[in-house]
């Protein structure tokens, strides 16, 4: 099933000259760009990101870390996109991620921790309309689509 789902690749990964080689690993593993763009956030666009954090403690130091510097918002799209970038992403710890995956390869603390990526279809739906407006996201056919999800694409 074709999804759509964000990623975000957070300040340090931005700071660290990280976002190129980030974005190019969905690429390489046959996800479409559908969205892209650099973003410097404000507190605004911040609180409605992390809106289902708002009553916890670390609430404040999100808020305040990506704000910290620009980010970059990427919209991709493929089959089962969602569950296929949240494995390429690693888990939350970068200590437990596992090598191989881009928190386990270039990660080293929990905040910072390069990447956001959407954890389910309804918080995709919802965090891509916090960062793209409808005509930001593009639809379109690659060539290479029958090479890299089979000749139904």
């Amino acid at each position: 099933m074709t999804e759509r789902t964000l990623v975000l690749v957070k300040p340090d990964a931005v700071q660290r000259q990280l976002a190129g080689r980030i974005i190019a690993r969905f690429e390489e593993r046959g996800l479409k760009i559908v969205g892209l763009k650099l973003v410097k956030v404000d507190r605004d666009l911040a609180e409605r990101h992390y809106a289902v954090h708002k009553s916890k403690p670390f609430f404040e130091g999100l808020v305040a870390f990506i704000t910290s510097s620009p980010l970059v918002a990427v919209a991709l799209e493929g089959p089962n996109a969602i569950r296929m970038v949240r494995a390429m992403v690693g888990a939350t710890k970068p200590a437990e991620a596992a090598p191989g995956t881009i928190r386990g390869d270039l990660a080293i603390e929990m905040i910072p921790n390069l990447i956001h990526a959407s954890d389910g279809p309804e918080t995709a739906a919802t965090e891509l309309a916090i960062w793209f407006q409808p005509h930001e996201l593009v639809s379109y056919q690659r060539e290479i689509d029958r090479w890299v999800m089979g000749p139904e694409s």
